[in-house]
């Protein structure tokens, strides 16, 4: 996989919201005080800030809590599952899908945990998919055009 452990986002159904210690991790970030996370072992970290991580242009994760003292980035299911997401794991590797039904995010299994690089997550998903039709022909030909903007342009 991609990236050093610091850019490893944890995929994990024990937290109950996103979150890392990383500021630079944040597209947006409001810096404020909102209380405490309480960790497995009953130990707790400051949330210093509430944001937006990813690049704005591809994919974007909302409420992400800035957390002091976090020795890994979390990615919690139940609130991607909240938002409409549907995560799917398979024996190797996992698929986010958005509500339309498209991969927007992929994951791979190290050891016995599912880890995303969201740092290298910014290329669109639909390229790696083969169908055999005109749309997919001008899809390439238009060089690899995000598939919403080239139905827009088809619709018009």
């Amino acid at each position: 996989m991609k990236g050093d452990k610091k850019e490893l986002w944890y995929l994990d159904s024990g937290c109950s919201r996103h979150m890392t210690r990383d500021k630079t991790k944040f597209a947006k970030l409001e810096l404020k005080e909102e209380g405490f996370v309480t960790y497995r072992d009953n130990n707790k970290g400051r949330i210093l800030g509430n944001g937006v991580i990813g690049n704005g242009s591809s994919f974007n994760i909302k409420n992400v809590l800035l957390v002091e003292g976090l020795k890994h980035n979390l990615i919690s299911i139940s609130q991607l599952c909240d938002k409409g997401f549907k995560v799917m794991f398979e024996p190797n590797s996992c698929l986010i899908y958005d509500a339309h039904g498209s991969i927007v995010l992929t994951g791979k299994r190290v050891n016995n945990i599912y880890l995303l690089d969201l740092h290298h997550a910014s290329f669109s998903i639909h390229c790696l998919l083969t169908k055999k039709d005109d749309t997919w022909l001008w899809h390439r030909r238009l060089c690899h055009i995000h598939m919403q903007h080239f139905n827009r342009l088809n619709r018009k």
